[in-house]
């Protein structure tokens, strides 16, 4: 009989997402086996399989959780007393060190997300859940005179994060990092000055 999961439904899956996560980061989406996220673990393949169907199930969810992280990384920065630290050298500095870190799942995720039909709709699903749970909470700040009121956020997010990823993917082809942190630096400065009652205040 299996090895159950010591913890129950939510925290078992947890735990799961998390030693995924690890071993995705070693050894890449490809190269990873049920058996090595069980042996990460600390129990059987069978109890994984109690919570998800498939190595693509539990990917999916791997990206969900990054995914979270950032927005929650992202919020508590703005919610700060120094919100621009996003727009800060040693911010694009953290992002760059654990994308050198992971840089196997990133590469395996978008090359993955490229052939696989199934993948890239879920993985599309999983975005806008974290995009619509953003706006929401920034239409709360707006209320709370942190960001204007006419601040068009979603642009402004959307931008940014397509700048953090093509940024972070240039550093990986070789581009200068000083020159990819400069550029961070002076175009996340212009967008969150376009959202920020504080900057424009100042």
């Amino acid at each position: 009989m299996p090895k159950v999961v010591p913890e129950y439904k939510e925290k078992a899956r947890r735990s799961i997402i998390e030693s995924a996560a690890q071993v995705f980061a070693e050894k890449g989406y490809h190269k990873t086996k049920m058996d090595d996220i069980a042996e990460k673990l600390g129990v059987s393949k069978g109890a994984i399989y109690q919570y998800f169907k498939s190595k693509e199930q539990i990917f999916v969810e791997v990206i969900d959780f990054f995914m979270q992280f950032k927005k929650d990384e992202v919020m508590s920065i703005i919610l700060s007393d120094n919100p621009m630290r996003i727009a800060s050298a040693e911010f694009l500095e953290m992002k760059i060190d654990r994308a050198l870190h992971t840089q196997s799942f990133g590469l395996d995720l978008f090359l993955e997300a490229a052939r696989n039909e199934s993948l890239r709709e879920r993985m599309a699903e999983k975005y806008q859940k974290i995009y619509d749970e953003f706006i929401g909470h920034t239409e709360e700040l707006k209320e709370k005179g942190v960001i204007k009121k006419d601040a068009e956020v979603g642009v402004v997010w959307r931008g940014i994060v397509a700048l953090r990823d093509g940024l972070i993917s240039s550093i990986l082809l070789g581009v200068n990092v000083s020159d990819v942190i400069e550029t961070w630096v002076k175009i996340t400065n212009m967008l969150l000055k376009e959202v920020l009652v504080e900057v424009e205040n100042k």
